[in-house]
């Protein structure tokens, strides 16, 4: 799966712990070793509220919240951040 990553979260992954990136690595080289969201054995969920045909989802890791936006067999990581302030700002609206 190919993966594309926006200025946002690279900007986001700067800012947290050095622990919590080693995890968040692990998770993106799980996404690019896998041929779909579903194969890549990550704890995932398709947010709510979002416009329609939107294909934004979640993936949780520790205390942070990833946000993807998924469309077969391309993944765009837009956005991370710690899990309170994560919903307040993913789904783009």
């Amino acid at each position: 799966m190919e993966i594309i990553y926006k200025k946002r979260f690279l900007k986001d992954l700067k800012s947290i712990p050095a622990k919590a990136q080693l995890a968040i690595k692990s998770v993106l080289d799980s996404l690019r070793n896998s041929d779909s969201l579903e194969t890549a054995n990550v704890d995932y969920l398709k947010m709510e509220g979002q416009r329609p045909g939107g294909n934004y989802y979640r993936i949780r890791i520790g205390q942070y919240r990833m946000g993807i936006e998924y469309v077969h067999p391309d993944l765009v990581v837009i956005m991370v951040a710690v899990r309170g302030g994560f919903y307040n700002a993913f789904p783009p609206k």
